[in-house]
Parts: C-alpha cells; structure tokens; sequence
C-alpha cells in the first residue's frame, strides 16, 4: 500500500467516524462531543441542519438562513397549491415535507393526469414566466418538468410519475387517489398516504438518487412506525423492487447497529421482508464505510435495475423492462462522467 493509499483509507474512516457521531446526535439524542464547523456542513448535507441545532450549536447566522429558506418553501407551496387548486389541478406533494423542520431545495408535486400535467405546465410558463432548469437526460425520458418561479430560490418541480427513466413502480393515478389533507405547520397539505410515502422514499433513495441521507434513514424508521408491515410488503412486491428494499433496509440496520439504537418495528420488517422476498441478494455489497450521505455502490446500482428488469418481464411490463434495462450504460456514464476532468455529458442521470 503506498502513502496515498493509506491517506486515503485513513480520510475515509474519519468520514464514517463524523458521520457516525451526527447519527448518534440525532438518533440517541447525545451531544456533540466536539465543537467544529465540520459537523453543521455534514448536517446541512444530510438534511437535518434544523432537528440537530440546538445540539450542534449551529451559529445563529446560519441557522437564521435555514429557517428564511424553510419560510419560503412554504411560501412557495402556498401560492403554487392555491393556484393548482383554484384551476381543478389534482397534485398531491412527494417527499418535500418528509423531513421537517428541515426542506430541501425545491418542492416536487406529482400530477399524474397527461392532460392536467400540460395544463399546470403551461400555467408556470405563460401566467408565472417561470425560468425553467436544465434537465438531466434521464428526467428528460421521465417528463419531468423543472423551473424557478420569480423572486423564489427554492425551484419547483412537477413530476407526471414516480419514475427515473419511465419505468414503472407505483400507478401514479392511485398515489393520487391516496392522497390525503393533513393540517401541517398550520397550512391543509395534500400528502402522499403513509405507505405510499415509505415506498416513494425507497423507489427515490435506490433508483433516483442512488444515495442515503441522515435523514432518508431517521425519516424512514419515522414513517415505517405508523405502517403496518404487511402493506409496505404488499406494496413492495407490487413495485418490483424487492431486492432494493432489501439493500435499502440492511443499509438502515447497519447504521442503527453502529449507533447502537434498537427501532424493533423496523428490525419486525426486516425480518417480514426476508419471509417473504428471501435473503438480500445484494447484500455482500454492503461492506463499506458508513459514511453520510451514503452512496449506494455501483454494482448495487446497476444490480437493482437489472433484478427489476426481469421482475418487470416475467410480470408482462415490458416498456418498463427496456428502460430498466438502459439504466446499467447510464449509470455507468454517470460515473465515467463524474470522474472525467473533460465531461462528456453536462447531466446525465
């Protein structure tokens, strides 16, 4: 091993130590043992900058910020909602409110109706003279559609379906149908239902983003506690994505084990889950560091998309079998692409 080698296994360890304690601040609600601006970063990261504050000891500046821009989003929710709702627009929110007090960078509205989709589209465009994103080439197969509104920073997104590529997991008509009006933060807020939410996070973690926050894993023992477990297996198998799940909750485990916290429900799950869908299959792919946010391995990438794939054929889905099976080459892309000085795509997935 030469020195580099070596500096950069010693780098990484101190990452997964890092990421450890933050999960230990939330999870078993200790104290920072240090004091450093490293851990306020790694909080912004992993989207619980505002559930660790007071533990961090965020500075007051930068606290300040995250609140304006959690103000905003609602803001933004609130004027995009009303204005969807005045015109008959069915949306019902995905993910965006799913780690509070803590929002993202944008809010994502699912509108599965193809005729209600172009309307809110052309609602952004032409009332709002939104500045529409640049998308990747894989939202571009998705239809998905992106955009900045005037004088907001966070931007909106409307998505016709829970998807990366096209493919299918859940109807998107039927999340819809799902969907309920809760009172949050003092506003009526059309959400996903508690299964469906549980399963969106899973499809997003695995197939979208490829990549676990802090949060995916606190939001996700929150969320699963109020589900019983055979609806998300139901729901699960109904996907095709069973082999992900697996992957997805041994990557949960690992880090409560490390953390030293017990969620039985979720352990009660697990277990269920191996019942019914066998022994994780992709399992020997998880041995790697725990470092946050925690990127789900190439080969574990490539492997859920081509499990889905025959999954999606013996099922008869085969539109949604052809674009399983262009993820590999993409993904791969992807990763050349990130590593080239000289890329050859500006956004590929």
């Amino acid at each position: 091993m030469n020195f580099l080698e070596s500096m950069g296994i010693v780098k990484t360890a101190r990452k997964e130590a890092d990421s450890l304690i933050l999960a230990r601040v939330l999870l078993r609600k200790e104290s920072l043992p240090i004091d450093s601006e490293k851990f306020v970063e790694l909080a912004k990261l992993n989207k619980v900058l505002l559930r660790t504050a007071s533990r961090l000891r965020v500075p007051a500046p930068v606290a300040r910020a995250a609140k304006d821009g959690a103000t905003e989003a609602w803001e933004l929710y609130d004027q995009m909602s009303r204005a969807f709702e005045e015109r008959g627009i069915p949306f019902v929110l995905i993910k965006s409110f799913d780690s509070l007090p803590d929002i993202g960078h944008d809010l994502d509205f699912l509108v599965p109706s193809p005729p209600e989709f172009r309307r809110a589209k052309d609602l952004l465009v032409t009332e709002y003279r939104v500045r529409p994103q640049d998308l990747t080439h894989c939202d571009k197969l998705v239809g998905k559609f992106s955009c900045y509104l005037p004088k907001f920073v966070h931007d909106f997104e409307i998505y016709p379906t829970i998807s990366q590529l096209g493919e299918e997991y859940l109807a998107p008509e039927d999340v819809l149908k799902h969907r309920k009006k809760e009172n949050v933060n003092g506003r009526e807020v059309w959400l996903t239902s508690d299964v469906d939410g549980v399963l969106i996070r899973v499809i997003h973690a695995m197939f979208r983003h490829n990549a676990l926050k802090l949060s995916d894993i606190i939001d996700f023992a929150n969320m699963t506690r109020s589900c019983p477990s055979h609806e998300i297996i139901d729901g699960i198998e109904r996907t095709g994505t069973q082999d992900a799940f697996l992957f997805y909750l041994s990557i949960v485990e690992r880090f409560l084990e490390a953390c030293e916290v017990d969620f039985p429900h979720v352990t009660r799950l697990r277990e269920e889950a191996v019942r019914n869908f066998g022994a994780d299959r992709l399992g020997f792919l998880g041995k790697d560091r725990l470092v946050l946010p925690y990127r789900i391995p190439l080969p574990a990438q490539v492997m859920v998309f081509l499990l889905k794939a025959a999954r999606d054929t013996a099922r008869g889905r085969l539109g949604s079998a052809v674009r399983c099976w262009l993820a590999p080459p993409l993904l791969l892309l992807n990763f050349v692409n990130a590593l080239s000085a000289d890329r050859l795509l500006k956004k590929v997935w």
